[in-house]
């Protein structure tokens, strides 16, 4: 079992709060495509904190431990999630700026055509950051939600769903500035597809975007995952045993 305070426990969680719901946030007015990335990483990781969180206080008032388990499963889901398709979003946008040489949304558009697969991995990781089914972030997303309903945290609950909605709303405007509205570059700069190396690492983490949507199953999970809880659920256990 955890040895941390209640108090502790719900300072955690409130900074999970604040670095999913400001992150989104800030995220929505950026037009720099790294820079929106980078706030909605420190969103993204507002869920992983909030699920370890709430597992962490679920367990300091001698709760139910089955829901502290789903909660710090659910964040550590989301954490290895959020390493898959932000790495992927991170090779995309890595992508355009080597092919348009800007940053800028404003400065881009028309890609779908021109960048066929740059667009189609990076739609991919968009619906998967946002919580779209069937790619991992709704899974790990809709545990850390359920996590929250059972364990009577309903405004976190809310939260999330509604940073959620927000993280698609960005991510809509990344796909249509950049692949879908007129473009805006010189018409005389040739833009083409990024050479196979670069294609080969976007399809492999496109494909772990909806491969790791596999871990929802139990089979899977006791492999990759809930070892790693268990070590967080018995912490007092390892830590008696270093202190002796």
């Amino acid at each position: 079992m955890f040895e941390i305070s209640v108090e502790v426990s719900t300072i955690i969680i409130v900074l999970g709060v604040i670095s999913m719901v400001f992150g989104v946030f800030l995220a929505v007015g950026q037009w720099d495509i790294k820079r929106l990335l980078a706030y909605h990483s420190n969103s993204q990781m507002g869920y992983v904190i909030i699920g370890l969180g709430m597992g962490m206080l679920i367990l300091a008032n001698n709760g139910s431990k089955p829901v502290a388990a789903l909660s710090i499963f659910g964040g550590l889901f989301h954490l290895i999630n959020h390493a898959v398709f932000k790495g992927l979003l991170f090779l995309n946008a890595g992508a355009i700026e080597f092919k348009t040489g800007t940053r800028n949304l404003k400065e881009m558009g028309g890609l779908s055509e021109s960048m066929p697969l740059t667009y189609s991995t990076s739609l991919g990781a968009s619906l998967a950051i946002s919580g779209i089914p069937p790619f991992n972030g709704f899974f790990s997303k809709l545990i850390i939600i359920l996590a929250a309903i059972k364990g009577h945290f309903y405004l976190l609950a809310f939260l999330a769903v509604l940073v959620s909605i927000i993280t698609l709303a960005s991510f809509m405007k990344f796909q249509k500035f950049s692949f879908f509205n007129k473009a805006k570059l010189s018409p005389g700069r040739k833009i083409n597809e990024v050479p196979f190396f670069m294609c080969f690492s976007m399809v492999a983490l496109a494909i772990l975007c909806l491969g790791l949507s596999l871990l929802i199953f139990p089979g899977v999970r006791e492999i990759i995952i809930d070892p790693a809880v268990d070590v967080l659920m018995n912490t007092g256990s390892y830590s008696s045993a270093i202190m002796e």
